[in-house]
């Protein structure tokens, strides 16, 4: 079965899912077509996360981006470690501290403009063939989602981490 294949939503079983899995599963498949076309971009989802934290946010510790991505810190040194071997990123120690500051480099600017270019077109083609109407009706619902999911989040009694660990 091929990614496009997969991305109907009228096979029965698809079709039988919780409202819930239905989106998680639309989710992981858009995740799944950009990782199934290559060449699609020029970085890769690790190095866009931390370009796109780092473009929005600017220059932060390396304390800072593991609390930023919520991953491990060693997943996270590693993943920044590659980005500053590619070029997208630089590391530098503080001043007086143990800490290093982590920030864009020029070429690591130029790879998130261009991917995010590319993205935003996709997004914007696809939303096209939905047509105005209900592209906007997806983006205000997508907002409405987020802020709910987020309070949801926030008031969850289980915190972060895996259920059941203290």
């Amino acid at each position: 079965m091929t990614v496009e294949d997969d991305a109907r939503c009228d096979h029965p079983e698809v079709a039988e899912l919780s409202p819930a899995r239905r989106l998680g599963a639309a989710l992981g498949r858009m995740v799944a077509f950009r990782r199934h076309r290559p060449g699609f971009a020029d970085v890769g989802a690790a190095d866009m996360r931390l370009l796109w934290l780092l473009v929005q946010d600017g220059s932060m510790t390396l304390a800072e981006v593991t609390e930023a991505v919520g991953l491990e810190r060693s997943t996270v040194s590693r993943q920044v470690s590659c980005a500053v071997d590619a070029g997208l990123l630089s590391k530098a120690r503080v001043r007086g501290s143990s800490a290093y500051r982590v920030d864009v480099t020029p070429e690591g600017r130029a790879a998130f403009e261009r991917a995010a270019a590319r993205a935003l077109e996709l997004i914007d083609l696809a939303m096209a063939e939905m047509g105005a109407d209900a592209a906007l009706r997806l983006v205000e619902l997508v907002e409405e989602f987020v802020d709910v999911y987020g309070r949801q989040l926030a008031d969850d009694p289980a915190g972060p981490g895996c259920a059941g660990t203290p």
